[in-house]
């Protein structure tokens, strides 16, 4: 990027290490990490480079991360080990690449870890994992290729900024909020888009989507398939067809989208499927209501899906409605001629023009 980054920037830059591990732990474990704070304060002389939140079968497990950007020696593993034991909170250390050796070395100390390529070792309560030889030279060696919208974390950014344009001039740290990714990733992100032709930057914090609606078109082309099937996308279905018109989605902290949500914005669609994406940490709680108040039941051929959402609410253009951008992507994923009038209603009447303002 041709912006000026300070001393803390970098620092947090460095956090590029913890997405990359939290997603290749995704990929191979289906644990959810997220970022809670960067650079929190843990002891009077210890700040940590990050406190993580791993998400797994609806318990949620606290860790301090320590990043390291390159650990093969056995002398390294072990002052890390040292500094666990003085602080005396569950750490986790967080690298690009662990081998065989060292994390049979880390195992026998206890010491946690994750790495890029998707080893691990884990140890709480109620969750073990130590996988152990995993090596992808791709992704231990980070390409400045560019990679277009390949992977979750890049789908989640872009669709932060096509729904909420004016976030591309905030800061990395704004930005990968609102994305709900790391901070590294945000800043991946966007000089990824500056490579591609995508994005221009000026000085700090003026930067500029050029042809956004061609990255629409390219947003809506992977998400089916790289990120709406990471969504743990569950199916059901109700003795009432007409159900969704005599709740209360906020119940729940759900929202619509698909057909749904489109009826909502435009009231001549008759739904004939129903899509809820609800908060992660909400999905049990939410099924529980609705199979109390709808007698809803698990039918893998049933009208009802409910998703895990990935975006926060604050990109929300209507309260309880999806962003317009998944909404037209749901309709055309369902490839029913029926909502396609529809697609195309919300795209010229709700991106287009967010995505070039008046």
């Amino acid at each position: 990027m041709h912006e000026l980054i300070s001393v803390a920037d970098v620092y947090e830059y460095e956090q590029t290490l913890l997405s990359d591990a939290l997603e290749a732990l995704w990929e191979k474990t289906h644990i959810q990490g997220t970022v809670v704070q960067l650079q929190p304060k843990v002891t009077a002389g210890y700040r940590a480079d990050a406190s993580v939140d791993l998400v797994f079968e609806d318990q949620t497990y606290h860790y301090i991360a320590e990043c390291k950007t390159h650990v093969d020696r056995k002398a390294q593993v072990d002052q890390i080990d040292l500094k666990v034991r003085q602080i005396g909170a569950p750490l986790m250390l967080v690298t690009d690449y662990i081998s065989k050796e060292l994390a049979t070395h880390c195992h026998a100390l206890g010491l946690q870890f994750i790495d890029t390529h998707g080893n691990a070792y884990l140890r709480a309560p109620g969750l073990f994992v130590f996988m152990t030889g995993e090596k992808n030279e791709r992704k231990r060696l980070s390409s400045k290729a560019p990679k277009g919208l390949t992977n979750q974390a890049a789908l989640r950014v872009i669709f932060a900024l096509l729904s909420k344009p004016e976030l591309v001039s905030a800061t990395f740290k704004e930005i990968a909020a609102f994305s709900s990714v790391a901070l590294g990733t945000a800043y991946n992100v966007l000089e990824d888009l500056e490579r591609r032709g995508y994005l221009i930057a000026g000085s700090k914090h003026s930067r500029k989507l050029l042809e956004p609606h061609r990255l629409v078109d390219e947003w809506v082309t992977n998400f089916p398939t790289t990120l709406r099937t990471k969504l743990n996308s569950r199916r059901f279905s109700a003795p009432d067809p007409y159900w969704w018109e005599h709740i209360d989605n906020a119940e729940f902290h759900a929202t619509w989208g698909s057909e749904v949500a489109a009826a909502k914005m435009f009231k001549h669609l008759k739904p004939s499927t129903q899509t809820l994406y609800v908060d992660p940490m909400r999905m049990s709680k939410a099924i529980n209501t609705l199979a109390k108040h709808i007698r809803l039941r698990p039918d893998p051929e049933g009208p009802i899906e409910i998703l895990e959402k990935f975006w926060s609410p604050a990109i929300e253009s209507q309260p309880g409605l999806a962003p317009p951008l998944l909404v037209y992507s749901d309709l055309l994923g369902l490839l029913d001629p029926r909502v396609k009038e529809t697609a195309q209603m919300i795209r010229e009447n709700f991106i287009e023009p967010t995505i070039h303002p008046s």
